[in-house]
């Protein structure tokens, strides 16, 4: 792990567009070299956050574009021809396991085996930070959003171009843990062939901060009074 004085002082670099390899040896008379359990860190030449989509399956974490999803019209669903609406989402993430995708995968490509098939994946919907922001959101509020400390909401910052399998980068994102939604597997793997788009994928342990903050959000328990301090 980076010692977060080593991240501040490297991405203070990235932001002024200097990010570059070096080694950092902090002064031993410091605090923080006093606090620290390492004398020296490389700083990587770039913490890679994003890697571009790669072809066939889909991977927990990755960054689907142009996603299309059918419901039926409400007001004709009792009749025998109901209305079929859609819609398309600019931005979804694949939330549903690793292993169930990959199993599901080998099993509709290779070996068969339809007891490892899932029926849907679930995705959450993801939106421009600029459209999340202007949801209501509060100043406050949003200085959480971004740093990824409010509980509902997950902030992705940008995809470079080369980080996207399409070469145009992605603007910064948002996901509320409110919006997600299913859409069934082989539908999904038919869609991209055709307008929907895998564009990147979050990497580890960017991933893991993703997936446990999503599940930490579904498994929260309301309680009917909070713990009183006297």
């Amino acid at each position: 792990m980076v010692p977060r004085l080593f991240l501040h002082r490297y991405r203070r670099q990235q932001r002024a567009g200097r990010p570059r390899l070096e080694r950092l040896t902090p002064d031993r008379n410091s605090k923080s070299a006093r606090n620290s359990c390492v004398d020296q860190v490389e700083i990587p030449q770039e913490i890679a956050i994003y890697a571009p989509a790669l072809p066939g399956r889909l991977w927990q974490g990755e960054i689907v574009s142009g996603l299309k999803r059918h419901r039926l019209g409400l007001d004709t669903i009792f009749e025998e021809a109901p209305t079929l609406n859609y819609e398309v989402h600019p931005y979804t993430i694949v939330v549903s396991q690793d292993c169930d995708l990959v199993q599901d995968y080998t099993s509709r490509t290779g070996d068969g085996d339809i007891s490892k098939q899932i029926p849907e994946i679930l995705f959450c919907q993801a939106i421009t930070a600029e459209e999340l922001r202007g949801s209501g959101i509060n100043s406050t509020v949003w200085n959480q959003v971004r740093k990824n400390k409010a509980e509902r909401y997950h902030f992705f910052q940008k995809v470079l171009p080369d980080q996207d399998a399409f070469g145009s980068g992605l603007p910064e994102l948002g996901v509320d843990f409110k919006r997600y939604f299913t859409i069934p597997t082989d539908e999904v793997y038919r869609r991209l062939e055709g307008e929907a788009k895998k564009r990147c994928r979050l990497m580890s342990p960017y991933l893991e901060h993703f997936s446990t903050r999503f599940a930490y959000y579904q498994f929260r328990v309301a309680l009917p009074l909070d713990h009183i301090s006297e």
